[in-house]
């Protein structure tokens, strides 16, 4: 009965240490995994998150809850004629750039939150060209479109355009790229036919 007892204690001492060790290997391991898989799906936002939160914890909470409210939402799809009327808006837009800079990105912007309407993202911000305003499109855009919200960051990081000059061009004109970027993406592509020419008019107006 003795060695009996014995054999069971030392079973259930083993039991509760294979637990405990498996329990503290999962409590590192899991936030790794989370870390890898939110770094994998927002890519440069992930590292902008963390820059803005100085916190990796509350960084990855913001990232997860983006990533969770997104979970339930379904872009409707767009007719084919609302895709060739936004597009047939962005070659508007793309060719009033060298004439109104300021003017072709505000209204780029008007464009993409449109899209967006259409699409029934929740919450889009519409004629707000406050930085709260711009964080809401950034943000609401991330988690399906974070390659071209970087872009988006980066000309809007150079200097929000409010005005029109020569040193203001090449942030407008990024800036511009940058929403055609989006609008591309949520569109799921653009117009190409006779794009060229206005690229050229647009590199050239700097």
């Amino acid at each position: 009965m003795e060695t009996q007892t014995v054999i069971i204690v030392v079973i259930s001492l083993l039991i509760v240490l294979v637990g405990g060790a498996a329990f503290l290997l999962a409590r590192r391991l899991l936030p790794a995994r989370r870390t890898a898989r939110l770094r994998e799906r927002f890519g440069a936002e992930y590292d902008h998150a963390l820059r803005t939160h100085g916190d990796l914890a509350e960084a990855e909470r913001d990232l997860s809850a983006r990533l969770e409210r997104g979970r339930g939402f379904s872009p409707r799809p767009l007719s084919d004629e609302e895709r060739r009327d936004h597009g047939d808006t962005w070659s508007v837009i793309q060719q009033g750039f060298v004439d109104d800079p300021v003017g072709a990105v505000h209204d780029a912007r008007g464009l993409v939150e449109t899209i967006m309407t259409d699409l029934g993202y929740p919450g889009t911000p519409s004629g707000t060209d406050d930085d709260e305003g711009f964080e809401r499109l950034a943000r609401a855009l991330s988690v399906d479109h974070p390659e071209a919200v970087a872009a988006l960051r980066r000309a809007h990081a150079a200097g929000r355009p409010t005005m029109a000059g020569r040193e203001h061009t090449e942030n407008l004109r990024e800036a511009l790229v940058a929403y055609r970027g989006l609008a591309d993406a949520l569109l799921g592509g653009l117009p190409t036919t006779g794009d060229t020419p206005r690229r050229e008019r647009i590199e050239e107006a700097d």
